[in-house]
């Protein structure tokens, strides 16, 4: 029987773990310990999240294009965009909004930076695809099997994952690492605690009831507020959207969507209701950037995909030079608000950043990350619910 952790993991030789310590900055012992238990943990999830169509698309996608075979290339400065691309969605879909559930206790057991883990991580998640996509191609394993296989090495597994990540993603169950006797021992106290938590639960019902008119009215910020509403539809697929070419004062062709953002703002500058506008009569009018992803657990840097949409604007913002904007960010509920607040500034920075390269800079007055204060929904919502709380967005601006 295969050992899939034993095969990836002697995959990555001494010369590839010495040129990520250059590259990342960190000592080869390091990024050897952190390499390993990277490829555990992966291993680990996969158990639980990988059993989904999408992740065998991915991986099979992998297989077909051999993706092993360029697997030194992977730890490259500059990966392809395939590469990428092929490590990225497949991080998306196994680790979902969990991205930082995973990357923090791989940091902190291997003592690197979270940087140096998310860079890390997508370094060896390419690799770790095509290995697996060979399983599923090249030796035609269905995905039960090759999880089954998995499976029978989680004994091995258990010590080299981190306990806060088997804790997040809750390995227990497809690890057996629960103590099935303690569990056996202690059941009547569970039931006890059960039915006290019902009439617990049961009386707070009829008394939130009988005050049910008495509930304050929720207060709404009124200031420089973030419309929920996308300008951009941009809860469309960028797949199943028309594409079109809009010509700029200057005759400048830009390639955009389909009452993208792009069209909305050139729209928008040429109405009467922006020449008009006073700045406070603009603080509502956002529009949202539809085709704008960061990398796999990054707030700095962006999917190569994501340079078009920046060009666009800034080309947009050179035919209207007298045009000034504010950038905007804002999360979803998911993790602590100090966190949430962080990522979103990091993220309004970056766009920042990036539009002041392309040469209007000048144009933008001001910069803000809200973090999750206007999102709508709760933290326990689905990931296609809370992806509408994170957004960036841009306003214009009068003096």
């Amino acid at each position: 029987m295969n050992n899939y952790y034993n095969s990836l993991r002697s995959l990555v030789s001494h010369e590839m773990i010495s040129k990520a310590a250059t590259v990342l900055d960190e000592s080869e012992e390091r990024i050897s310990g952190t390499s390993s238990s990277i490829i555990a943990s992966l291993l680990g999830v996969m158990l639980k999240n990988g059993g989904t169509p999408q992740i065998m698309n991915i991986l099979e996608d992998a297989g077909r294009r051999n993706l092993l075979l360029e697997f030194r290339e992977l730890w490259a400065e500059q990966p392809t965009l395939e590469q990428l691309k092929i490590g990225d969605d497949f991080l998306q879909h196994l680790l979902g909004d969990k991205a930082v559930d995973f990357t923090d206790p791989i940091a902190k057991n291997n003592g690197i930076s979270n940087v140096a883990a998310n860079k890390l991580i997508a370094m060896i998640a390419p690799l770790f695809c095509g290995f697996l996509g060979n399983k599923l191609v090249k030796e035609n394993k269905t995905m039960s099997m090759l999880l089954n296989e998995i499976r029978s090495e989680k004994n091995d597994l258990i010590g080299m994952i981190p306990s806060d990540l088997i804790k997040s993603f809750g390995l227990s169950s497809v690890l057996n690492t629960d103590t099935k006797k303690e569990d056996k021992k202690n059941n009547w106290v569970i039931w006890v605690v059960l039915v006290v938590l019902l009439l617990l639960l049961l009386w707070g019902w009829r008394s939130c009831r009988s005050n049910e008119t008495e509930r304050p009215v929720e207060q709404v910020a009124t200031t420089d507020t973030i419309a929920q509403t996308p300008t951009s539809q941009q809860s469309s697929s960028s797949a199943n959207r028309a594409s079109n070419v809009l010509r700029l004062p200057d005759s400048t062709k830009i390639n955009v969507y389909e009452k993208g953002v792009e069209d909305a703002m050139v729209k928008f500058l040429q109405s009467d209701e922006y020449k008009k506008a006073k700045d406070s009569e603009l603080k509502e009018k956002w529009f949202e950037f539809d085709n704008i992803a960061f990398g796999f657990g990054s707030s700095t840097e962006l999917k190569p995909e994501s340079e078009t949409q920046l060009d666009n604007i800034a080309s947009i913002l050179k035919n209207y030079k007298d045009a000034r904007i504010k950038i905007a960010a804002f999360a979803d509920k998911k993790g602590t608000e100090a966190a949430n607040l962080k990522v979103s500034q990091e993220r309004a920075k970056t766009i920042e950043s990036l539009l002041e390269k392309r040469g209007v800079g000048s144009q933008i007055v001001k910069v803000q990350g809200y973090g999750d204060e206007f999102a709508k929904h709760s933290a326990s919502e689905s990931e296609a619910k809370r992806a509408e709380d994170r957004d960036i967005a841009l306003r214009f601006v009068k003096k």
